[in-house]
């Protein structure tokens, strides 16, 4: 008995049905670290930071005149869309004999909606796993049609997303910073290293003005350091490693949130969901099956586009290295 493809949209739209199952159902870790954000348009994109009109003067004597000046500008964002995909060919002789072809194309929806999810949760994390590369990593790079972005695979300031001591990253202001201290295994002492450089030395806007640094997450690699993460923000009393029973001032500070698709020895300290640190969905997941005219077989294909765009850096890294 033969299969009759009068229509291909039906497979479709179980294709659809087969794919958005899995993907409603995948345990992702990329939407609890970064702002989401859905309806982008074109190939990428771009912003410039406006760092508004310096300090406001105090008048010395009335009727003084107001000094007027231009809004100064800081640095561009950039972010591209990458495009990410799958195709299948099947013969005009496969198509008609398989009298089962209806579940074999649901289980290859599915199974690109796993491999879709993979690939996510990869692109989401290479910033951390690759945030203090020296030469940068291909996911910085924003540059899209004729919008060359300029700082490459580096960050908008042609430096590691994580910068270590005596290679810091500069302001407009002038002021340089560092937000990385390598070789830092994550515990109370440490913790608290890293805490005091993001919300008392990094507390700083591009102007060098002291600013709020939030710190509620801090996010690790699946483990060891998963467990000292929650013995340090979950313990009420009986600090992690003291000798007293002493109340652990650190419970509650930030959520442990482990994550597998972290690869490097490290732990990161920052807000979630910044408004600064954002995944870009370009195109959700374009399914389509279709006969090929030329030879009448079919072919089935699965495109899907993102991006990430960085503005500054919500987060501080403890450990990795600067060729993490």
């Amino acid at each position: 008995m033969g299969v009759r493809l009068d229509n291909p949209s039906i497979y479709q739209k179980d294709m659809y049905k087969a794919a958005f199952d899995v993907i409603d159902k995948a345990d992702k870790v990329r939407d609890k670290v970064y702002k989401i954000v859905s309806g982008v348009k074109g190939a990428g994109d771009k912003s410039t930071q406006l760092l508004g009109l310096g300090d406001l003067e105090r008048h010395e004597t009335e009727g003084q005149d107001i000094n007027f000046k231009s809004s100064a500008q800081g640095w561009t964002y950039y972010v591209k869309y990458w495009t990410f995909s799958g195709g299948l060919s099947l013969t005009f002789e496969a198509v008609q004999d398989n009298v089962k072809l209806g579940n074999y194309l649901d289980e290859l929806a599915a199974t690109w909606a796993g491999s879709s999810e993979h690939t996510k949760e990869e692109f989401a994390a290479r910033p951390f796993n690759d945030g203090g590369t020296l030469s940068g990593n291909w996911v910085f790079n924003g540059s899209w049609m004729d919008n060359t972005d300029p700082s490459g695979n580096l960050m908008y300031d042609v430096q590691p997303m994580f910068c270590l001591s005596g290679n810091e990253y500069t302001h407009k202001g002038g002021g340089t910073y560092y937000n990385s201290v390598a070789g830092l295994t994550l515990s109370p002492v440490n913790f608290q290293t890293i805490y005091v450089l993001h919300t008392a030395t990094n507390n700083r806007t591009e102007l060098d003005r002291p600013m709020k640094m939030k710190i509620d997450t801090c996010l690790t690699r699946e483990g060891a350091d998963y467990l000292m993460a929650r013995r340090i923000f979950e313990t009420t009393n009986g600090l992690p490693g003291g000798q007293m029973n002493d109340k652990n001032i650190y419970e509650g500070m930030a959520k442990p949130l482990a994550w597998p698709y972290i690869t490097d020895d490290a732990y990161y300290l920052g807000e979630a969901k910044h408004k600064d640190f954002q995944f870009h969905e370009r195109q959700t997941p374009l399914i389509d099956f279709f006969e090929d005219k030329t030879n009448k077989g079919y072919k089935a294909s699965f495109v899907e586009r993102y991006g990430v765009l960085i503005k500054n850096r919500p987060f501080t890294r403890g450990g990795g290295s600067s060729d993490a």
